[in-house]
């Protein structure tokens, strides 16, 4: 079954208050009511831009595939990298219980991972 997950983005993003959040960057009561909540209908692809422009992520990120058990998928079918695990939530929380000195060092990896990427 295919997904709409807000919850995850937000989270990863560190967004404790999701309908707080969407109200102070302009979005309806309504439209916002039905994203927090996962509500896919009723949104368009407008609005759906608007979101991953908002939260710097693409439409793909929302999207959470859960093959049922009687479905026969083979584990390189395209849908597999839609299988979504609690990893952005686990990273958010240690950096959020991390000490000033090892944000200080997780930077610095950070940086230079990046800067090898951009290589």
């Amino acid at each position: 079954m295919l997904l709409f997950n807000a919850a995850r983005i937000f989270k990863a993003r560190g967004i404790d208050r999701p309908a707080s959040y969407l109200k102070s960057q302009g979005y309806s009561v309504a439209t916002t009511t039905r994203i927090v909540n996962n509500q896919k209908q009723g949104f368009s692809l407008r609005t759906l831009e608007k979101l991953c422009l908002t939260l710097n992520c693409t439409p793909n990120d929302f999207l959470e595939w859960v093959p049922s058990k009687d479905m026969n998928t083979n584990t390189s079918h395209a849908l597999n990298i839609l299988k979504r695990s609690d990893t952005l939530a686990s990273v958010t929380q240690l950096v959020n219980g991390a000490s000033l000195e090892q944000l200080k060092k997780m930077e610095e990896i950070l940086r230079k991972e990046l800067e090898a990427d951009n290589k």
